[in-house]
């Protein structure tokens, strides 16, 4: 995520909390000036369980019926264009071309989106019936292929604290890292928290090498030393951070870690490769 970003694709579904991924994907194209493109994805497990006999579901109010194959494509249907007509409304509050398509197919992490795309979802589902939620199903592998920066975002409409960038080393992918944060920083009117071993702090060059990420960018900067044995959501907590950048190949990037990051703080997540 070094050069322009020429679109922003948003994955929406019928469980997850689409204002937010929508509400983040439109002000980031915003002030990117980049396209605007929603994705709705079709839940394959819902179309399979229609096409069995003894499908059953049960409504509020109305107990338990029948799931048909018909019943199940309409509610899809009035989920996307509830969708779409929310998509259109925010890139008109902020100005920018958008587009919209619909997909059936949830096995793809890559959904419509090219190497330089600017991928957007959100880790928030509706509750259900007010008593539960279903598992967000965007907790991407971090070795997966497809854009190169993704964002799972939280929430939308609270004005982002800091933003943090994890960095182990400072090697090309810790550049890519930093570039990204950076720009997330810079779109957000933030600073950057750059979180590192203190060995990597210490290092002959490093504050030479991190002046050289930062040289240009009108972004207070400060470095975080990680404690032993203390939690990354800890120091992000302590920081007030509202985002994290993290590399796909970190230890922390993996699915469960990210699921316990965002419980824990409520943090969005960048995801950078």
């Amino acid at each position: 995520m070094t050069g322009a970003v020429a679109r922003i694709v948003v994955l929406l579904d019928a469980a997850s909390e689409n204002h937010a991924a929508i509400g983040t994907a439109a002000r980031l194209a915003g002030r990117w000036a980049a396209h605007l493109h929603g994705v709705f994805v079709e839940d394959d497990d819902l179309i399979r369980l229609a096409h069995l006999p003894f499908a059953r579901q049960v409504t509020l109010g109305a107990g338990v019926e029948a799931l048909t194959l018909r019943e199940a494509e309409h509610q899809l249907r009035v989920f996307a264009a509830r969708a779409r007509e929310e998509l259109a409304a925010a890139a008109q509050r902020h100005g920018v071309a958008w587009s919209f398509e619909i997909v059936r197919d949830g096995s793809s992490d890559g959904l419509s989106a090219a190497p330089d795309d600017f991928l957007v979802a959100c880790t928030a589902t509706r509750p259900i019936g007010g008593h539960f939620r279903v598992e967000c199903r965007w907790w991407w592998n971090a070795a997966a292929s497809g854009p190169s920066a993704r964002l799972l975002a939280h929430r939308e409409g609270d004005p982002y604290g800091a933003v943090a960038a994890l960095i182990h080393d400072r090697d090309a992918a810790a550049e890519r890292l930093v570039a990204a944060a950076l720009r997330l920083a810079e779109a957000n009117d933030a600073a950057l928290a750059v979180i590192c071993p203190p060995a990597l702090a210490q290092q002959v060059g490093f504050k030479t090498w991190l002046d050289q990420q930062l040289a240009g960018h009108p972004v207070a900067v400060d470095i975080e030393l990680l404690r032993e044995r203390a939690p990354l959501h800890r120091h992000i907590a302590e920081l007030r951070c509202r985002l994290v950048a993290i590399h796909a190949e970190a230890e922390e990037a993996s699915p469960d870690r990210l699921r316990e990051l965002i419980a824990t703080v409520a943090c969005d997540v960048l995801v950078v490769r």
